[in-house]
């Protein structure tokens, strides 16, 4: 059954991706309310693991992500199309082309028909492995950032990472939510759960992972990836070694 691309006539969809596509390393789709891709721009391309958009059209995310994730994706995209609101600045990790974990900071859209009707939705995001370089303050957070990153096992220091920074403990608090939207502590999270991502796809023990990624304990660790994941570390593995993806 094709996708009804007809149901989405606020702008011609071949426009709108043109126009996305000039926007690196930010993913943008229009799905129909059977929730099949209708238009994306390249970038979406990119992080679905396909050829071309023409791969994507008529597919859902079932054909691109693994299944805890398309699942998720989905029921963030039904809650739009129930609501008819929009979901605005939602961090979601993603898998990039199912290889490696990125995080994207999304917004969906409704997309409302000709007679008011809700046909659709429409999801921009942005990538938080790319924050706004341009920021003035971008410079001294990618020295905090790179420490983060070689020492994530560890406990946070924010009176050191301010210190690197130059800056006060609370600036530093406020320029990491102003270009990552999230606190230092979040964000260290984040590492974390990207590095026991990476660390499943071996065999080396669930315990032994979150010990290395820096939780106090492996039910922690477990409470902490399924409510970012949807799924419980072991869930991840079995599912990860089924698809036959491991991680470059």
């Amino acid at each position: 059954m094709d996708p009804d691309t007809s149901a989405v006539p606020l702008l011609p969809i071949s426009l709108v991706e043109r126009l996305f596509d000039q926007i690196q390393n930010a993913p943008f789709f229009i799905k129909d309310r059977a929730l099949r891709y209708v238009g994306a721009n390249h970038a979406m391309v990119l992080l679905c693991g396909a050829t071309s958009r023409e791969e994507l059209i008529g597919k859902t995310a079932h054909d691109f992500f693994p299944r805890e994730f398309a699942l998720r994706y989905e029921v963030l995209d039904q809650r739009v199309l129930s609501s008819a609101k929009p979901i605005k600045d939602r961090l979601d990790l993603s898998i990039r082309a199912k290889t490696s974990p990125l995080w994207l900071l999304f917004t969906r859209w409704p997309i409302h028909g000709p007679n008011g009707h809700i046909v659709g939705v429409a999801a921009s995001s942005r990538s938080l492995d790319t924050p706004l370089g341009h920021h003035p303050r971008f410079a001294a957070l990618a020295k905090v950032v790179s420490e983060m990153q070689s020492n994530y096992p560890e406990p946070l220091r924010v009176g050191h990472l301010a210190e690197k920074a130059g800056v006060s403990q609370s600036q530093l608090h406020r320029d990491f939510v102003s270009i990552f939207k999230m606190s230092p502590h979040h964000y260290l999270a984040k590492i974390r759960l990207v590095a026991a991502m990476e660390m499943l796809h071996s065999n080396t023990s669930i315990a032994a992972i979150a010990q290395a990624c820096g939780y106090s304990d492996q039910a922690a660790f477990s409470r902490r990836f399924r409510a970012a994941v949807g799924v419980s570390p072991g869930e991840f593995r079995r599912s990860a070694r089924d698809a036959s993806m491991p991680l470059e």
